[in-house]
């Protein structure tokens, strides 16, 4: 019998912080976990020794299933063969520098008994420094479902493209080959994130903060290509394939125009201004009344006065 959940683990060359991470997971499985968890690791064949990590924990008394890949595969692949090679009828790919807080694992493996969920939301906080200390252990976890797709897409939004917020329902994907099509988009979980959503199941938000994730420790990709133009590419495929509303594709640009790209705009970074942001933006957004009214004056006046000040 397969297990409920696998809690699934792409790494690379973060041997300390996959360390933190298993402890912090590991640390909350009593008996009942055991029995209907399962662990997975996916090392995209790692240079430091996290494969002696791992092997640390593999002479313990849970079950984890470790894969290392022969090469670097590419992010992409490697959080894809996470969700492939899960045994579990729910999926949860963990990233390894983020932390569930102690005391919510059992809760989260309750909830899923609870109801046949199409996907689950977790709410998460960000720190730069050191891991806060949590005083207090939870009684509960508190879990809204929402049955209207469009609803909860409009709420949880461009978050759908965070690994660790996600718990998926595999068993709704019999057939996962039409992944690797997305294997160059650096957003290939939306792939089964996006669609789970569609399922005709019931989906849930967990609005306590449960998972505590560290902030700037993502990978060197282009924040406006991939974020606009190729999650733009991934949502027109979804549509294409009839795996999504095509509304949700609107609603998140709206909410990404809105929320997620002022936060970047507004206090650029060499990093952020090394992309083309005119020539990224204006192709995909062009339709959007909130993108001339709030971004494109950000945009206008980032170049304007770096120009300026060039001379």
């Amino acid at each position: 019998m397969p297990p409920l959940l696998t809690i699934a683990i792409p790494t690379y060359n973060r041997a300390q912080l996959l360390t933190q991470c298993l402890n912090a997971l590991l640390s909350q499985c009593d008996d009942d976990i055991r029995d209907n968890v399962e662990f997975l690791i996916s090392d995209n064949c790692s240079s430091d020794n996290t494969a002696e990590v791992v092997n640390g924990f593999l002479a313990g008394d849970i079950s984890i299933a470790y894969h290392r890949n022969s090469e670097n595969l590419g992010a992409d692949r490697n959080i894809a063969n996470c969700f492939i090679k899960a045994a579990g009828k729910y999926v949860w790919v963990f990233s390894d520098d983020d932390f569930l807080l102690q005391g919510y694992l059992k809760f989260i493996v309750q909830a899923l008994y609870q109801e046949e969920w199409g996907t689950i939301y977790l709410n998460n906080f960000w720190y730069t420094d050191n891991y806060p200390a949590q005083t207090l252990l939870p009684n509960c976890v508190n879990l809204r479902k929402i049955n209207n797709p469009l609803d909860y897409i409009s709420e949880v939004s461009y978050w759908t493209t965070f690994i660790t917020g996600n718990i998926i329902n595999r068993s709704l994907f019999i057939d996962v080959e039409y992944i690797k099509e997305f294997y160059q988009s650096n957003l290939v979980q939306l792939s089964w994130t996006l669609p789970a959503v569609f399922k005709g199941k019931p989906n849930g938000i967990i609005t306590d903060q449960v998972l505590a994730c560290r902030a700037d420790n993502t990978g060197g990709y282009k924040l406006l290509k991939v974020f606009g133009k190729n999650f733009n590419n991934v949502m027109m495929q979804l549509i294409a394939a009839g795996l999504i509303d095509k509304r949700a594709k609107r609603i998140i640009n709206r909410n990404l125009l809105s929320n997620f790209f002022p936060m970047f705009l507004n206090k650029p970074t060499d990093k952020f201004e090394s992309e083309n942001t005119f020539k990224v933006m204006i192709p995909v957004f062009w339709s959007y009344r909130s993108f001339w009214v709030k971004i494109f004056p950000v945009l206008f006046r980032n170049r304007y006065f770096r120009n300026v000040s060039v001379q």
